[in-house]
């Protein structure tokens, strides 16, 4: 049985629909609390789904997409073929060695907005300079420890006091399958590097789309994932900063 198989079973069942219910009535609760959200949307099956939740109760939402330099084509594509999606780009540091758009001059896309900010604050430097007061995100707890402890702190929603403004997690509970449940059920357009992914033969739990290489997790494989699916990438990116070989 295929992850869309899968999916499609699990969506029947009737707590997926109470998830579903649950997230629906956060995200409503969050707008009545805030007078101008954003999605913050990555391309990945998370944010994917956030975007499509919210954007049943507020069609006019604006997304908002941070051009990391580096993309997977299939990212690029999605973003591409989303409606109402600002594009911006900044700074971020993923390791000593790399810093995306690390140069006195970036030759960013054309239609993206160029923010200059502290390295990885470009999100919400723009988010405060378009008088956003509030985003919905993809986050999840059974993605880390990290994100685990956090959401068990704040919630589902709670107003971020650094800054200055509403915050969202409606799917905070769910599981991947969860995800991929909604996606198949309410037939989403999503990024098609997960098929690439499941044809590599990674369980879900892996299946992961973001920034080419993270420091704090690039010994987990993300270079090898990349050099196998994508290798004309790899070999570019390698290019660019020859201290990402070392992962592989």
């Amino acid at each position: 049985m295929n992850v869309r198989e899968m999916a499609l079973m699990h969506a029947r069942l009737p707590r997926f629909q109470r998830k579903v219910d649950e997230a629906k009535e956060v995200i409503a609760e969050a707008l009545e609390r805030m007078r101008s959200p954003y999605i913050s949307f990555s391309g990945g099956k998370d944010s994917t789904v956030v975007l499509h939740l919210v954007r049943t109760l507020a069609p006019n939402c604006p997304a908002v997409w941070s051009d990391d330099e580096w993309n997977l084509p299939e990212t690029v594509a999605l973003v591409d073929a989303t409606p109402n999606l600002h594009r911006i780009a900044a700074r971020v540091q993923h390791a000593e060695w790399f810093t995306s758009w690390d140069t006195d001059q970036p030759d960013i896309p054309e239609g993206t907005v160029w923010v200059d900010a502290p390295a990885n604050d470009g999100l919400q430097t723009y988010a405060r300079q378009q008088s956003y007061d509030g985003a919905f995100i993809g986050l999840r707890a059974d993605e880390n420890s990290r994100r685990r402890v956090h959401l068990r702190k704040f919630g589902q929603l709670y107003f971020a006091a650094k800054h200055d403004a509403w915050q969202c997690n409606p799917i905070a509970w769910w599981s991947a399958l969860d995800v991929w449940a909604y996606i198949h059920s309410h037939q989403v357009p999503y990024n098609r590097a997960y098929d690439k992914l499941a044809e590599m033969g990674l369980p879900l739990d892996r299946q992961r789309i973001g920034p080419l290489l993270q420091e704090r997790v690039a010994g987990y494989g993300q270079m090898a994932i990349l050099k196998r699916g994508w290798p004309d990438l790899y070999n570019r990116f390698v290019a660019a900063h020859p201290e990402a070989s070392t992962y592989v």
